[in-house]
C-alpha cells in the first residue's frame, strides 16, 4: 500500500489556538422542533449515538465562524453550529473533544478580516454548487467601539463555558471521521481583547423558494446581532470523561 502523501497530524491535548472569529446567537423554543437535518450530517443523523445525546430542549442556538490563525496542526476555517439544550444523562475535534467535526469547502465573498463579507459553505464533495449555509456580517453601526471579551462574562452570566459530548459513530475515511466510546465534558476558555458588535444576515442564497428554511433555521428572523472577536486565544485541554 502506497503511502499517504497527506497524513494526519496527530497532536493529543491540550491546545492553546489563536483565531478570528464572528458569533451569532437566536432563541428558539423547545416546541419547534430541532431540525436534524441542520443539526446533524448524516454520519451522526443515522446513529443510535445520537439518541443518547438525550431530549432537545430548545434554548440557545449559537453559530460561530471562525478563523484559525495558528494550531499545533496549522491554520484552518470553521463553522461551529451549538444547537441549543439536551436534556443529557448524568479529526481531532472528534477524537480528542467529541466534536462532530466534518470537511466542508468554504467561499468567501470579501474579506474576513474587514466586514462586510459574505461565506458560504458547501459539502467537500465537489460539484455541489447549492450552499448548505451562507451567512453576511457588516457593521452594527458606522462606528462602534471596541471591548475585551472573555468566557468568564457567559460564565457570569449563567451561561456554561463547558461542553458535555456524547459518543460519536465513526465513518470513512476513519482517520477523519474517527468514533468514540464515552462521554466528554469539554472546559474551553475564551480571551479576545478586541471585540466589536456586527449584524449578522442568515438570508440562504439558493433557497429562497423554501418558506421554512430561508433563513437557514426554520422560524427565525433574517438578521440577528453577533459579536466580532479579532486577536482571539482559546485553550482547550484535556476533556473529562464522565461515567454515564
Amino acid at each position: 500500500m502506497a503511502a499517504n502523501p497527506n497524513p494526519i497530524k496527530v497532536v493529543p491535548p491540550p491546545w492553546t489556538v489563536h483565531y478570528e472569529a464572528y458569533v451569532g446567537a437566536f432563541y428558539v423554543s423547545a416546541k419547534s422542533g430541532l431540525p436534524r437535518d441542520i443539526a446533524y450530517e448524516p454520519l451522526e443523523a443515522s446513529s443510535a449515538k445520537t439518541t443518547e445525546a438525550g431530549v432537545w430542549k430548545g434554548g440557545m442556538v449559537m453559530i460561530q465562524l471562525l478563523r484559525y490563525t495558528s494550531t499545533p496542526v496549522g491554520p484552518y476555517d470553521e463553522m461551529t453550529l451549538l444547537p441549543g439544550n439536551f436534556e443529557v444523562p448524568g479529526g481531532h475535534g472528534r477524537k480528542y473533544w467529541n466534536l462532530p467535526k466534518h470537511i466542508a469547502r468554504f467561499k468567501y465573498i470579501g474579506d474576513f478580516s474587514s466586514p462586510p463579507f459574505t461565506v458560504q459553505l458547501f459539502p467537500e464533495e465537489a460539484g455541489i454548487e447549492t450552499p448548505f449555509f451562507t451567512a453576511s456580517l457588516q457593521h452594527f453601526a458606522v462606528w462602534t467601539p471596541s471591548f475585551p471579551f472573555s468566557s468568564n462574562v457567559m460564565r457570569w452570566l449563567g451561561v456554561p463555558n463547558s461542553l458535555v459530548q456524547p459518543p460519536l459513530p465513526e465513518g470513512e475515511p476513519k482517520e477523519l471521521l474517527c468514533g468514540t466510546d464515552a462521554w466528554y465534558k469539554v472546559t474551553a476558555s475564551i480571551y479576545s481583547p478586541k471585540a466589536k458588535i456586527v449584524w449578522m444576515d442568515l438570508k440562504q442564497h439558493g433557497k429562497d423558494g423554501q418558506s421554512d428554511n430561508k433563513n437557514w433555521w426554520p422560524g427565525i428572523k433574517r438578521w440577528h446581532v453577533g459579536l466580532w472577536l479579532q486577536n482571539t486565544q482559546m485553550y482547550l485541554g484535556d476533556p473529562e470523561v464522565l461515567s454515564v
